[in-house]
Order: C-alpha cells, then sequence, then structure tokens
C-alpha cells in the first residue's frame, strides 16, 4: 500500500492524474487563502483564537481543500463508471469522500467500501491502478479529516 504525507505535493498529485483526463493538477481550492488572515488585535488578549486553534482549523481546512480536488478530478475520467463525492455528516460535520456510480437510473448512488474493488477489477489495468490508489488516497484523506477535526476540538476545549 502506499503512503501519503500529510500534504501532497503537484507532482504526486499528476500520479494521480487518470489516463486521457484534462489537466487539473493546477487547479487548487478556492477556499485556502494566499496570505493567512491577521490577528487585528493580536497582542490585547481580545484578538481571535490563539494560534493552536487556528493552525487546527487551517489544517482542517486543507484536507478538505484537498478532499474537493480528488473529488473534481474524479470526475474528470471519460466515460467514468464511477466518482468519488463530498459528502458532509450534519451531526459531526465530518466531510468524507465516498464512490458514486456515474449516471442516473437504479444503478446510481453510493458504493460501499467492500463493494468498490469488484468493480475496480472489471477495469482495464492502467485505469484500475489509477482507481485503487485514488481509492487508496480517499481512505487516508478521510481518516487524516478525522483526526484533524479532534484536534481542533481539542485545540478549542483547551482554549475555553
Amino acid at each position: 500500500m502506499m503512503g501519503w504525507s500529510t500534504e501532497v505535493p503537484v507532482t504526486e498529485m499528476a500520479q494521480l492524474e487518470p489516463p486521457g483526463a484534462a489537466d487539473v493538477v493546477g487547479q487548487r481550492c478556492d477556499s485556502t487563502p494566499c496570505q493567512p488572515d491577521a490577528d487585528a488585535k493580536a497582542f490585547t488578549g481580545r484578538g481571535g483564537a490563539p494560534a493552536d486553534v487556528r493552525q487546527a482549523q487551517a489544517r482542517v481546512d486543507t484536507i478538505h481543500c484537498q478532499q474537493e480536488d480528488l473529488s473534481r478530478l474524479t470526475r474528470r475520467v471519460r466515460g467514468r463508471t464511477f466518482y468519488l463525492s463530498v459528502h458532509r455528516r450534519k451531526a459531526t460535520g465530518q466531510l468524507h469522500l465516498r464512490w458514486r456510480a456515474a449516471g442516473a437510473g437504479p444503478r446510481a448512488g453510493h458504493i460501499p467500501w467492500g463493494a468498490i474493488h469488484a468493480h475496480f477489477a472489471r477495469l482495464p489495468g492502467a485505469l484500475r491502478e489509477w482507481y485503487e490508489r485514488t481509492h487508496r488516497r480517499a481512505i487516508e484523506l478521510n481518516r487524516r479529516e478525522i483526526e484533524a477535526r479532534l484536534a481542533l476540538k481539542h485545540a478549542r476545549q483547551r482554549d475555553s
């Protein structure tokens, strides 16, 4: 199984580029600011959240951006039979990637994690390998998102 670092450089995102897909590696999530927001009341004690809360929130936001990027990438595959969708759980706020069957009709909808490998097995070699790497990346991002939200929760609890 392939290991992924906490940040995915553009060169590694290129490895996720599907065969025959348009170049979307250069597209980045618009929610990530180019320059971090400055705290207007930084030294008065009345400013925004402490640094650890801001850093934890930034980590969660980065992971959410990476999830959106991966979802967008899977939608660009020509003749796709399925793609990743970003799903938000209302109760926890968790964002996670789930596979969906492309198209409409009785076969459209979410594909359970356990059944996804049967779908991969029917694909041609290079495309199957790409989907398997993408699937591992989705699982890793989902795991990191849970960890990052938990770290944010703890940082907020320490702050209050």
